[in-house]
């Protein structure tokens, strides 16, 4: 038997007696293992077969309206179910025909013992469920048979047909497989072609080896060729006999054809490969000359970057000397060290010259840490940072600013925030230069805000907010490239030099951290430094 079985679903037991005390003993007997169903007659009980699957039928002989074998006959038409009879002695008669016409699976003779019963019964439940795994085996390989494109058939030891599929007929010429039963294949295929495959099942039957996708080349009756792959392989019996043989063959007549079809084109495509290759060989040579002027152009623009940071990096530092003088001497004569200027115009001159001197050198230095960064030469000075700290230190530095513009300006902290091990110098810078493009372009009456918080993720944000006009997405990148800047009424009063956000981008860079901006035109914007989880230090609470 094949190791397939049917799913299995909790069995029923149809009880069929008139005598309700019977019907709850058995009843209480089988519950365990079976769904039981009960009748007190045999109309009823046909009708419950009409309704419901059973595994077995038990009933009584003797009942009003329809005696037990009866009923059982007409059972047989509505349920495969294995019936067993309940009789008394007095309805000997009665069991000799039910047997007779096999009816029943079994009888129980009455008195019954309920171990005897329930032995009779459970070997009836199993005889069910071995007729319908049979059976079911039996429809798998019918439908195999029927439908298999492929030719199926089994031979005995005299290599004669047993049985075969409707293909192996209809390649043999036969409409109807049952013409094949009994003859072999010598009495279908001219005598040379059939000696040969004989040949080869007699040799699988002595040596017990299969025939595996051998081609064999067969003539129809009609005189047409083909081409089969055929599997042979042996049929034992329980003793390990062996009894017969079982083939399976594909016409491959199709494939042989489309293979020298392919073979004819495969030496077509030989031919145009090797053209193809030719020209391919000279389209190469182009390309590694295009690719060897593009390496040098790429050599000669790095050269050209490289100059450009260089040159930037000297010219700050030329600058920064004679512009040091200049405000150094300017802050002297506003501060009336060396005496009055004499003149309140002068004075106002003399401020202005220095408030420009700061920010030409503020200038510098972005433009000095831009070419640093381009030249890979900034290295982290890191130590436990305090951001709550550093943003309420730079919330007092630009509060004038703020109120000057009529700005509320706020520093919010969520929650207890953990230190952070990073460049105190490098953070300090970006959220300044944060903090000043939020309070240039918000309008009066608007609000700025630093926040600091703790993430679910482990990371720590510090952050600033604005309700100032905002940045179109569209110019979301304009902005984060170096001296990249957006035109709008507010930029124009302010001076800047657009490297802000692409210096606070680069510090989060060189933190492994995370720069994010968001903008809503006439909504305001957030700029967010995120520090990752692996630069937070657990435990260490800052405090203000």
């Amino acid at each position: 038997m094949s190791a397939t079985k049917l799913p299995r679903t909790r069995r029923r037991l149809l009880v069929v007696d008139d005598e309700p005390q019977i019907l709850v003993a058995i009843s209480d007997l089988f519950e365990d293992d079976f769904e039981v169903l009960t009748a007190g007659d045999g109309w009823t009980a046909l009708r419950l077969l009409e309704e419901h699957d059973v595994s077995v039928i038990l009933s009584d002989q003797r009942m009003p309206g329809m005696p037990g074998d009866e009923f059982l006959h007409r059972a047989r038409d509505l349920s495969e179910a294995t019936r067993v009879l309940v009789t008394g002695y007095t309805d000997i008669t009665a069991l000799v025909r039910a047997v007779n016409i096999g009816k029943i699976h079994a009888y129980v003779a009455k008195p019954w013992n309920p171990v005897e019963l329930r032995a009779i019964v459970m070997n009836a439940a199993a005889q069910y469920e071995l007729t319908q795994d049979l059976s079911h085996e039996r429809s798998l390989l019918k439908a195999l048979m029927d439908n298999v494109p492929d030719a199926i058939f089994f031979l005995d030891r005299g290599l004669r047909f047993e049985r075969a599929n409707r293909a192996q007929a209809e390649h043999l010429g036969e409409d109807d497989p049952r013409e094949l039963v009994g003859k072999t294949i010598a009495d279908f295929l001219p005598s040379a072609v059939a000696e040969g495959i004989l040949a080869d099942e007699r040799r699988a039957l002595e040596t017990g080896e299969m025939v595996v996708d051998k081609i064999e080349r067969q003539e129809t009756p009609q005189g047409i060729c083909t081409w089969m792959s055929t599997t042979k392989a042996p049929i034992r019996n329980k003793q390990g006999e062996i009894v017969g043989l079982v083939g399976i063959s594909r016409n491959i007549t199709g494939r042989r054809l489309a293979e020298e079809a392919l073979q004819r084109a495969h030496d077509d495509l030989e031919r145009i490969i090797e053209l193809r290759t030719r020209k391919l060989k000279q389209e190469i040579a182009e390309r590694m000359r295009a690719e060897e002027m593009l390496i040098e152009a790429k050599e000669m623009a790095e050269s050209a970057n490289r100059a450009k940071t260089a040159f930037l990096a000297n010219m700050s530092h030329e600058l920064r000397t004679p512009l040091n003088a200049i405000i150094g001497f300017a802050d002297l004569m506003h501060s009336h060290i060396m005496g009055p200027v004499g003149n309140e115009k002068y004075e106002e001159y003399i401020y202005n010259i220095y408030e420009s001197g700061i920010h030409l050198l503020n200038i510098i230095s972005d433009i000095l840490d831009v070419s640093r960064i381009e030249a890979g030469k900034i290295k982290l000075q890191e130590s436990d940072v305090n951001l709550p700290a550093i943003a309420q230190g730079a919330m007092r530095m630009m509060e004038h600013l703020a109120e000057e513009g009529e700005l509320t300006a706020v520093v919010e902290i969520f929650g207890e925030v953990p230190r952070v091990f990073a460049d105190e110098r490098l953070v300090k810078q970006a959220l300044l230069n944060l903090l000043s493009n939020a309070i240039k372009f918000t309008p009066p009456k608007g609000r700025v805000a630093v926040r600091v918080a703790e993430q679910r993720d482990g990371s720590v944000t510090l952050s600033v907010s604005d309700s100032g006009i905002g940045i179109s997405a569209t110019d979301i990148e304009r902005v984060l490239q170096p001296f990249g800047q957006v035109e709008s009424s507010l930029a124009r009063k302010h001076a800047g030099t657009g490297l802000g956000l692409p210096l606070a981008k680069a510090f989060m860079d060189l933190h492994g951290g995370r720069f994010e901006l968001l903008s809503e035109v006439g909504k305001g914007t957030t700029a967010g430094m995120h520090f990752p989880a692996e630069r937070v230090l657990r435990g260490q609470i800052a405090t203000l």
